[in-house]
Formats: C-alpha cells, structure tokens, sequence
C-alpha cells in the first residue's frame, strides 16, 4: 500500500528522527537538541550574516565573540536554563511563554514541552529564537526549493564547496514493498520534507562474515557506520552549482550525471564515506556546467532474489526497477533545477558499472535507457542464467527463506512480513564460502535480462541510444576476488564445481581447463591461473562486449596507478573522487588495511599533487558536458599537457589507443597501450561458452556463438 510514511499533519518528529542525539535523561540532552536545531537551519554563517543586518543592536555582541552570535549561542554552556512555562527545571526563567510553540512554527518540528526541559545552553531562550526566527525569514528568499508533488526539499550550501547547493534526502520513491517493483510515491504534501527523514538501503557488513567473499584483500565496506538505513530508502542526493540554479529560461540546461554506486550489490550507498559519490569533484572540473545525482538501489536479497518462483510471485532484479526509477526521476523533474533531461549521462563503478549494462541490455534492447551516454569502471557482475524450476536461483531463494524463518518453502507472503530479513541477509553471504562468488546479483528473469548478457550483446540485442561510451577497468581487478584456497589442480576444479555447477556442465568445465592451461601457460601456478578465469569472465570481457557494441563512439582506459599490481577492484574511485591529498589518503586507509599511512601519504602525494587526479577527472568532465574527454582541455601531469584522448581502435585481437594511467617513472602519467586484457579471441571463448551453458539448460535462445566480437 503506497501511503505517505510523514504525513502533513504530523510534521518532523525530532523525538523519533533524532533519537539517536536527543536523550532526555541526560543533562546534556537539551544541549544536543539546540545543537541538532543549528544544523537544521543549515550554515551558521545564514545566521551571523543575517542577524546584523536585522538587529543593528546586536552587532556589538556578533563583533565581540570570537566565532559570531551563532557559535556564541550554540556553544556556550551557562549552569542556568530554561523551560516552557508550566515546566520547573531550576535555573532562571526565560521571557518568553511558548518556547516550545516557537520552536514548533519556526523549525516544522513537533516538540513537547518536556523535551526542551534541559536546553542548559539556552540560557536566554528569548535570544536564541530571536536569532532562530531572523535566520528563517532572512534566509527563506536565499533558499532554493525543489518542489516535488509529495514535498518540498531545500537546497543547502555543500559544506566543502559554497559553488554547490545539496539537496539531500530527495525520495523518489515510496516505501518499497518486499520483492516487489517500486512506485513513485502517490501522496500530495506541500511541506518542507527534513534531509533527516533520509536513509540508506539495508547492507550486509562484511566485517561480520566468518568467511569473507574475497581473496587476498577481502572485499570491504568503507562506509560510514552511523548511516541510517532501512527498508525505505529510495533517496537521492542532488548536486547543483550555483550558477546553474541561476540560469535564466532562456540559458541552456546543464547535462546531468547520474551515479550508480558499486558495492557487489550488497553493499554501498549514494553517500558513502565523503568525498566518495559526492560529485565535487566532476562539478568542480566541469567548471559548474553539470549536474551531479546519485541515487539508492536496494541490496542483496532486498534487491535481488530471482528464479523461478520469484518471477511469478513477486519483482526479480528489483535493484534494477529501482534504478530504472531513479533515472525517469531524473528525467521528469531535473528541469526544475535547469537540467537537461535530454542530456543524461550514467556514471557508475563495479555493481554500479554493470547495472548500466544491464540497463543497455533491457529487454533485448526493446526498452531504451533514458540516458544516452556512460562511463563505466569495471562492469562487474557474476552469469547468474539457472532460473528454472528448482534450479539454482530457487534454491538460493530457498535457502534466504529458511534464514528468515519461513523454512525452505515457497512462500513470499511469509517473507513479506518476516521481521528477521536484515539478519537473514546478512547469513545469506556468511554462507557462502570464501570463493569469490556471490549469493544474488543481477540475474536471467525472462524480461528484463532475458539471456546472460555476452549473448545479448553478441546478437544486437542492446539499446542504439548510446551516443559515447567511456570504459575502464583496472590493471589487477581480479585480486580482491581470487578465491584464497585455490592453490592446486584440485581446489582450482573445485572452484570450476561452484561456478558452473552440475554434470550438464562438465563439458563447459572441461573447455575452460583446456582454454587456460594453467600448467603450460602458468607455469603451475593455479591462483594466478584462476584469477585470470575470474577476471575475463567477471570483469575485462564485459569492457569487451560493450566496446564491441559501441564501437566507434568508446573511449578505453586502463587504470594502473601508482604500479600495475597495486591497481587493484575500484582503486580508480580515489582518482575520481579526491579533492585533495588528504581526502585520497584518508579514502585509501578506511578502504583497504593492506596499506600503512606512512605509504598512503606517498600514494596521495604522487596521485593528487603531480595533478594526475586532476587530468583525470578533467576527462570525465569533459565527457559529462559533451561525450567528449578532451572538450575542457588537457591540465598538466608536473607541467606536461595530457595528451589527447581518442577513440579506442579495435579493427585487431587486441583494443589499441587505450589511454593508460600509471605512476611517471620513467613514462608519462597518460599514455597510450594495447590492452591485452579483453582481447577478441579470450572474449569470444566466454560469448561462446555462454551459449552453451544457456543449450544445456534446455533453454530456447538464438542459436550459435560468435568467432569475433
């Protein structure tokens, strides 16, 4: 049932949305609450600004403190205090009757009288909401809104860049219902809608897997921990330069960047651990002329359950229809904020680079995408094609069944009011040993993903809208995913079981050992070998497929900064994102233990300050402004000009003018190479063995390979 979880009449709850700071046993409580009421009202330089110019008295008291009257106010802590008249909590009492009905008019929040019973701080509360009251109406004319048909949503000043307004928390659509498609949200509300009402969608934690997925580094979440999540969580985060809000209707509309954010599809989030995913960075190079949103995808068995059962039960590949949402959003209501719907670029990295795919590929390439260009860094996604009656897709869903206590059954209503999901998700990936391999991701539901994508791709079947491609991938990204027990002949086939498991399968097993001679052309060295599996079937040979369908309009990179083995699964996301030597190194430790700080700063320094990450991000830039990397001009690696940047030549085996990234040791920051990762012949092999998975399934597909991509 689509109904509006904050109703009009009930206002912002500060007791429920702000438990986690507002304690009223404790003394300090009410301190923490004016400190939660500053941050509502944004920056407090609205309120020393503002208050000047509306009480010329005050100016001595704003000159006089060291910080301005609103610090003055918010951090000073007197023995005195005040309550709403009726209430005695000791201390002075203050002038004014109603503090609590002022609160309420002035913030849109519904507070009690015993909630301001603490304010210790507040030791002249006639003040504080004189200032609270000066700032709101001061500031009411400088304030954009975005109005939505379901609520208003401000736009405040981005803390680490006064260029940009955020618009935080944006929901785009309603409380999704478990396993189900989402709905844009039905209800009408005119009201402010608080940035707090955000959250996240519900993680796994892989720092309480038993077993990690991983290999050598096993995969980690460097998210923020503090996050709010929850079932309701389809929120965007809206990026907008200034300048662009200013725009006339008779300027032109700034392109927009949606980003869809990696994490395996079990983790992540549109906010995860700042700078990441904030935009600045893209905003910054393209000299303010785009527009930068990144948007929620529910996760793991939330997001992702298919098969059989789920196909006739319930929403496969739901992540993918949130996706979808967020993009018709985008398109309906980014004019509001001057952006061109005609002009949408799709930016994402890992899970989030290969939803892109998938979203080329929907429906055979029947329903076009509503962006027309994208940058994708290392498509990842394991084939997931068993949605048979009782194949394996059931019985994954089987086993998520019985970890939420619903037995393993068929029976999506019991799974639709199980209280225990966020724990049985989290025991989904615990039980999958450390393999590399992963319990839900996008997978064959018979509409949306009607074959394993390389088959797809192979036959046409993909969107033309598509106008210019950038595509990447890192030099090691089969690293952090090379399973850690593969270590000779036996493990290596054990391996080869899980991946494509059953005796219909044996013959494709066979061909992958005969394909990688791991003893001849590895020199017996079975982790290097099926890491090699894992990186063309997983991640390089999808860079292959959508070079092969964009052909002529892709641009190809592979990243290999500072040094080729270093350049591991999204180590390209800090030369993306950083704004500065501290934000690449901090970025760098909370993402991997693998690195001391001492040689994190090294890695920062050379990154941020040879200007290697600003070169970088210049190139994306340019192509979010025009589809083309080289339309903003070419900033200098210690003072040589990047070279210009052209269209990868594919009329060989192997992708040549493929712009490299690397350390300048005795070669420049960008060059060019032959990229001999996701060569024609190792692609077509897998585009072929995909083919025969999908015959021995007894499914009905085209028939046929393909000798070349």
């Amino acid at each position: 049932m689509d109904v509006n979880p904050y109703p009009e009449d009930r206002g912002y709850h500060l007791t429920e949305d702000l438990s986690d700071i507002v304690v009223m046993s404790d003394p300090d409580g009410g301190w923490q609450l004016a400190q939660a009421l500053n941050s509502q009202l944004g920056s407090t330089t609205l309120v020393n600004d503002a208050l000047p110019k509306r009480a010329p008295s005050m100016r001595s008291l704003v000159t006089s403190h060291e910080f301005g009257i609103a610090e003055f106010i918010f951090n000073s802590k007197p023995d005195s205090c005040f309550s709403p008249t009726g209430i005695a909590c000791g201390g002075n009492r203050d002038p004014w009757p109603h503090e609590a009905e002022i609160l309420t008019s002035l913030l849109n929040v519904i507070l009690l009288p015993e909630h301001v019973c603490n304010m210790r701080a507040l030791h002249f509360g006639s003040l504080m909401l004189s200032v609270l009251r000066l700032a709101n109406s001061a500031g009411a004319a400088d304030i954009p809104t975005l109005k939505l048909p379901w609520g208003t949503y401000e736009g405040r000043p981005f803390a680490d860049d006064s260029n940009i307004y955020l618009f935080e928390n944006v929901r785009f659509g309603s409380i999704p219902e478990r396993f189900s498609a989402p709905q844009t949200p039905s209800w009408t509300n005119s009201s402010v809608q608080p940035p707090s009402l955000g959250r996240n969608c519900i993680p796994i934690d892989p720092k309480r897997l038993e077993s990690p997925v991983g290999g050598e580094t096993p995969i980690t979440d460097p998210g923020d921990a503090s996050d709010k999540v929850g079932e309701d969580c389809l929120f965007l985060d809206l990026y907008v330069p200034k300048q662009v809000l200013a725009r006339s209707s008779s300027d032109a509309p700034a392109p927009v960047v949606v980003w869809l954010y990696g994490g395996a599809f079990a983790y992540g989030s549109k906010n995860q651990l700042g700078p990441l995913y904030t935009g600045r960075a893209i905003l910054s190079k393209s000299k303010y002329q785009t527009i930068f949103v990144a948007g929620n995808y529910r996760l793991g068995a939330f997001g992702w359950l298919a098969g059989d059962y789920v196909q006739k039960a319930a929403q496969p590949n739901a992540g993918l229809y949130d996706q979808a949402l967020l993009f018709d959003w985008v398109q309906e209501h980014i004019g509001k904020v001057n952006g061109d719907r005609s002009q949408i670029s799709a930016f994402g990295e890992s899970a989030g680079a290969s939803s892109i795919l998938h979203h080329v590929i929907r429906e055979d390439g029947k329903k076009d995408p509503v962006f027309s260009r994208i940058a994708v860094q290392s498509p990842a996604f394991e084939w997931a094609w068993d949605n048979r009656g009782g194949g394996k897709l059931d019985k994954t869903y089987k086993t998520f069944s019985a970890l939420a206590g619903c037995g393993e059954t068929f029976d999506i209503g019991c799974l639709r009011k199980s209280k225990n999901l966020t724990a049985a998700n989290q025991a989904l990936f615990a039980n999958v040993r450390q393999t590399g391999l992963f319990p839900v991701g996008p997978s064959v539901d018979g509409k949306w993903v009607k074959t394993i994508p390389t088959i797809a791709f192979s036959k046409g079947h993909y969107s033309k809208k598509v106008s210019s491609a950038i595509i990447s991938h890192t030099w090691n990204e089969q690293y952090s995913f090379t399973p850690k027990y593969v270590n000779s002949e036996e493990t290596f086939n054990t391996f080869l079981g899980l991946f494509l498991p059953g005796d219909d399968l044996a013959i494709q097993r066979q061909k992958i050992r005969t394909q990688y001679d791991c003893r001849k052309d590895y020199e017996g060295n079975w982790k290097r070998c099926i890491g090699v599996v894992i990186r063309d079937a997983s991640f390089t040979c999808n860079t292959r497929d959508l070079f092969s369908s964009y052909s002529g309009k892709s641009y190809m990179l592979r990243y290999a900064f500072p040094l080729k083995e270093v350049a591991v699964h999204a180590s390209d996301l800090i030369a993306l994102f950083a704004n500065s030597q501290t934000e690449a190194k901090t970025l760098l430790l909370k993402s991997t233990d693998q690195i001391n700080e001492f040689f994190a700063g090294i890695y920062a320094d050379r990154l941020v300050n040879s200007g290697i990450s600003e070169a970088y991000q210049t190139y994306l830039a340019s192509f979010a402004i025009s589809g083309d990397p080289n339309k903003l001009g070419h900033p200098g690696v210690y003072g040589v000009p990047s070279p210009t940047w052209p269209k990868a030549d594919g009329s060989g085996d192997d992708l040549k003018d493929v712009l490299s990234v690397q350390m300048p040791s005795g070669q420049a920051a960008f060059t060019f190479i032959t990229d001999d990762q996701n060569t024609k012949p190792a692609c077509a092999f897998w585009t072929n063995l995909a083919q025969e998975i999908i015959l021995a399934q007894g499914k009905n597909t085209d028939e046929g390979g393909r000798d070349e991509l």
